[in-house]
């Protein structure tokens, strides 16, 4: 078993630092980023089945996480990439996401479609929680087997494919099951789609704070959205957001397949090979 913690500083990084445009440029290029990694890396090897006349067995196992953060900004300068702050995740994902009410219903508007918040908000990390690799070796009278397994787990990303094909019209959800058949009555120029979530009942206005979070649920009332439109309306808003596209970056593959054999030298110790 090795095992390594890490911690590695980087900096200070090429910034763009705005300045006024008055002097010509929008930028300057100066150096003010630093950032932090921390991570584990694990490694274990071992043979589980060893017998000089029968079957054996080897094994590598890999493990290995890091986070990198934001220590330091160029001075004065309250945020990189408009979002993140001294002391957060360098990954942090911000997107077009939905207003939602404190339960997590999305919130309709008159038309029935999702409102969207009007700053993009934090959806999840990008980078995997960890990622992992798996080596098995098997040896049996001279045929010997290997096989790779390796993955990630965790981190998002927003799903430009899916976003586009609903918008376009082309994806196959919309041709099966409900959205298909509410599909089919847009061609028979009926609206029959109700979209998930809630309207404001009361006919109060959402108020937002600089961060586009709600600030006066108080003052609101829901009642189950039950306006109905026309499915390619809907997709056209559901799915023109980051957050109606997020997915799962996660993955596990079967990397690599060897099969071996070792021909016995008795086949060919008088060859000369």
């Amino acid at each position: 078993l090795e095992a390594t913690y890490f911690i590695s500083n980087e900096g200070p990084k090429i910034f763009n630092l705005p300045v006024s445009t008055t002097s010509g440029y929008s930028s300057a290029l100066v150096n003010g980023i630093k950032t932090q990694k921390k991570g584990l890396e694990i490694s274990l090897t071992g043979t589980p089945l060893k017998n000089s006349n029968g079957l054996n067995w080897n094994i590598l196992a890999n493990y290995s996480t890091f986070v990198e953060t934001l220590k330091e900004i160029y001075p004065g300068v309250a945020s990189l990439n408009t979002f993140l702050k001294v002391g957060d995740r360098m990954d942090k994902f911000y997107g077009r996401a939905f207003v939602r009410t404190p339960d997590g219903q999305i919130i309709n508007d008159a038309s029935g479609r999702p409102i969207y918040a009007p700053v993009s908000q934090y959806l999840g990390n990008m980078l995997p929680k960890f990622v992992f690799g798996l080596n098995n070796q098997f040896d049996y009278k001279g045929v010997n087997l290997s096989f790779q397994f390796d993955g990630r787990i965790g981190g998002v990303i927003s799903n430009y494919v899916q976003k586009q094909t609903f918008r376009g019209g082309r994806h196959i959800d919309l041709v099966t099951g409900e959205l298909g058949a509410a599909r089919y009555q847009d061609y028979l120029g009926v609206k029959a789609w109700v979209g998930e979530g809630v309207q404001v009942a009361n006919g109060a206005t959402i108020k937002y704070d600089a961060d586009g979070k709600v600030t006066n649920y108080a003052e609101l009332t829901y009642t189950p959205n039950t306006t109905k439109q026309f499915v390619q309306d809907w997709v056209s808003r559901y799915y023109n957001s980051d957050e109606g596209n997020l997915m799962s970056r996660s993955f596990g593959m079967l990397r690599e397949v060897v099969l071996g054999y070792q021909i016995p030298q008795k086949w060919y110790g008088k060859t000369g090979i």
